[in-house]
């Protein structure tokens, strides 16, 4: 099973003709932070749908809630982690063949966000729950 697997994704390395797709450090990080954006929009639209009710936004231990707005906006945390992993995968992908460390921190970098992003959406689920 775990050769078939591996059969699979060499297949899947060999379809990218870019040695920055290819290099599986790079493939991992990348793909982990899409699938955790695409966890973001789900669990988005899962909770709130097409809502234009007012919701908390932002709140704050010391003054309780503090900033209010529409459900729709909540949508600009996996927007805004989706523009910065593709920036990420171009700048990532241009500065390969001359520096891969920095190629690497840029995808890793990517995940992180997506992570952090995460946090922020389960957070505000929590609060809004």
């Amino acid at each position: 099973m775990a050769i078939l697997a591996v059969r699979k994704m060499a297949k899947l390395l060999n379809f990218f003709p870019s040695a920055f797709v290819r290099d599986r450090l790079v493939l991992v990080s990348l793909a982990a932070a899409l699938v955790v954006n695409i966890i973001l929009w789900l669990a988005v639209f899962g909770k709130f749908g097409y809502s234009r009710e007012l919701i908390p936004l932002h709140f704050n231990i010391v003054y309780g809630i503090d900033f209010v707005g529409s459900a729709r906006e909540l949508y600009e945390l996996p927007l805004s982690g989706l523009l910065l992993l593709g920036v990420n995968f171009y700048l990532g992908k241009t500065l390969y063949p001359r520096e891969k460390l920095f190629a690497y921190f840029l995808s890793f970098a990517a995940l992180l966000v997506q992570i952090l992003l995460g946090i922020a959406v389960l957070t505000l689920l929590v609060l809004n729950s």
